[in-house]
């Protein structure tokens, strides 16, 4: 029979022994908490400043408003992706039918890039300077208060909310449609579809290049940088040739131009 002693220290090394076991285990178990998670799972975290890529799978982050260098995430193979900015700069990688949204509210500075199919939001309320890429028969939508821009190629279907200063280039087959209060242009190239709707100002048509539409409300015609890389911040200034030709009514008007192939 064993003496007292020894069953003392069995029963002592025996709960130690347990206790590290859980604590393993636990660990172990935690992916979720930390971010991780497999394809078709779900995952949740921070991110300072890059955040791991979302693969087929479903993921909610948010930037790191301290850490240094843009917030970043990666979204592919159908993957389901919401960002909060979290008053960082950030910008969003959406392909191959994955859905992407940002929230940049806070600070603006945001950007999407959108290619195989996605679905992409970007929202801008009250901020701006946001910019959207949007390729390859995705969709898009930006929301923005100004100083946003957009280019819009391939098949894609892009929308753009905008109070000021805002452009929109569209090319290929692309559809485009750029709603705002003034300060306002879309360049209109290739074999796209545009429209242009300002509530305060008159839309007006600017000269173009073969086939090229160029609409503008209450600012003068963007440079071919502008159409380009988006309209110069606020405070620096837009085209230098007046618009001319008159569409649209007085104190707000509407244009839709189809560009031939």
């Amino acid at each position: 029979m064993a003496s007292p002693l020894l069953r003392n220290l069995r029963a002592t090394v025996g709960g130690a022994l347990t206790f590290f076991a859980v604590l393993a285990f636990s660990a172990c178990g935690d992916d979720s908490a930390a971010g991780g998670g497999g394809a078709g799972g779900a995952r949740g975290g921070s991110c300072a400043p890059l955040c791991d890529a979302c693969v087929g799978e479903s993921c909610s982050d948010t930037c790191d408003a301290n850490a240094e260098g843009i917030c970043s995430l990666a979204c592919t193979d159908g993957a389901d992706c919401n960002l909060d900015c979290a008053g960082a700069a950030c910008d969003v990688t959406c392909d191959s039918g994955s859905t992407c949204a940002s929230d940049c509210t806070l600070a603006g500075g945001c950007n999407a890039d959108c290619d195989g199919q996605s679905t992409c939001q970007v929202d801008c309320t009250g901020t701006g300077d946001c910019d959207l890429g949007c390729n390859g028969g995705s969709t898009c939508d930006v929301t923005c208060e100004r100083d946003c821009g957009g280019g819009c190629s391939g098949n894609a279907d892009c929308g753009m909310n905008c109070t000021d200063n805002c452009g929109v280039d569209c090319t290929g087959n692309a559809v485009c449609e750029l709603s705002c209060k003034t300060n306002c242009f879309v360049c209109c190239r290739g074999s796209s579809d545009c429209r242009l709707d300002c509530t305060d100002d008159e839309v007006t048509e600017c000269p173009g290049t073969g086939n090229e539409k160029i609409y503008v409300c209450g600012r003068e015609c963007p440079t071919e940088d502008e159409c380009t890389n988006g309209p110069a911040p606020s405070g620096e200034g837009g085209g230098s040739t007046t618009s001319g030709g008159g569409a649209g009514g007085d104190g707000g008007g509407l244009v839709t131009a189809a560009t031939g192939g």
